[in-house]
């Protein structure tokens, strides 16, 4: 594992099957996609009532991985005959997306080596979602065609945000960074046509409701995501580095994490006695709690820069040194994210409010004005 990249595993297992010792005519079974997620100890447990979780395998269940990638591929020729062949997979993504809760089962147990297949295919899903909503509003007809067309596709705008939504739940900051990036797409859809003067008030309010409805203080779950891995690698070095030979253990496993391998702090850990180590895990977890308390402070940017500045300088310990995320940039992306889905949705409401038209103050300005 030397040289694995310490960062939360994100993106489809990519299963293959070798034909090496089997016959030249024997099928290859693809694995579904529970039997993929399987693999990563992902399973979306059955819940009272739905899990949007299990709503979204079986949508891509229903259609083959080349159709997944040629309906998100806008440089793909087949996109646009393969989203109107498989409208029916489109139909299941939006049922999914418009459910209220989103479990799915993650081995949070595997602390940093916690894998995360969904995310990969619930990028996909956003751009399938956005690809055909573009579809739709590119047909020609009449304007009461043209209406039609323009419902549908925001139907699959406010599903957009939905995937977006069940992201935020994780409690896993890549999540929650993902999540950000699917709303972001589906802002820029909108914005896209409400600078363009296309978008009908109709439209405009179906963006808006939807955005309005995801609407609160931690947009994103960023600051619960922060919590959530604190607790996520709290428990998981308990559990997998109590013993006597725990700090030793740790020390190796670092170094088959970190990209430029041993560090003169691994050597460190790998000394320290028993009670040593047990601060030091509750410094990691002291880490977490201390950002999570400011992110939201008016002064969040410069607390969680001095924070960071005190991980790097040991100041928490080698332990969360060598292993907490450094959370500055995170905390940037997300008030970047925030800041501009508030202007996205006061940009609408100006939209609505002048009948289909931005403000003359609001409009884009043109390259060199």
């Amino acid at each position: 594992m030397r040289g694995k990249t310490f960062v939360w595993v994100a993106g489809v297992i990519l299963m293959t099957a070798s034909a090496a010792n089997s016959q030249p005519e024997a099928p290859v079974r693809t694995p579904s996609i529970a039997e993929q997620f399987a693999d990563s100890k992902v399973n979306p447990p059955l819940l009272q009532g739905e899990n949007a979780a299990r709503a979204f395998m079986a949508a891509w269940d229903s259609v083959t991985a080349d159709e997944r990638v040629i309906m998100g591929n806008s440089e793909d020729e087949r996109q646009h005959s393969t989203l109107v062949e498989q409208q029916a997979y489109v139909e299941q993504l939006i049922a999914a997306a418009m459910m209220d809760k989103c479990d799915w089962g993650l081995h949070y147990a595997g602390g940093l080596e916690t894998l995360l297949p969904h995310l990969g295919m619930m990028r996909g899903t956003a751009r399938v979602l956005a690809a055909d909503a573009t579809r739709l509003v590119s047909l020609e007809g009449t304007a009461e065609q043209r209406a039609v067309h323009e419902r549908e596709a925001m139907r699959r705008v406010k599903a957009i945000f939905g995937v977006s939504r069940h992201l935020r739940e994780d409690r896993v900051l890549i999540s929650s960074l993902v999540s950000a990036a699917i709303a972001s797409l589906g802002r820029s859809w909108v914005e896209e046509r409400v600078f363009a003067g296309t978008l009908s008030v109709d439209g405009a309010q179906v963006a808006l409701g939807a955005m309005r409805s995801m609407q609160r203080e931690d947009l994103y779950g960023m600051r619960a995501s922060v919590d959530g891995e604190g607790d996520i690698v709290d428990n998981w070095l308990k559990a997998e580095y109590g013993g006597e030979d725990g700090p030793e253990k740790l020390a190796d496993f670092i170094g088959t994490l970190q990209s430029e391998g041993t560090h003169p702090a691994d050597a460190v850990i790998a000394k320290m006695s028993r009670a040593e180590f047990d601060k030091a895990v509750v410094q990691v977890r002291q880490f977490y709690a201390d950002n999570a308390k400011v992110w939201f402070q008016e002064d969040g940017n410069e607390q969680i820069a001095r924070l960071a500045q005190a991980t790097r300088n040991g100041e928490y310990g080698p332990v969360t040194a060598r292993l907490a995320a450094v959370l500055d940039r995170a905390w940037t992306a997300d008030h970047k994210s925030r800041r501009e889905f508030a202007d996205s949705t006061k940009l609408l409401e100006a939209y609505v409010a002048n009948g289909g038209k931005l403000p003359a103050q609001m409009q884009k300005q043109t390259d060199g004005q």
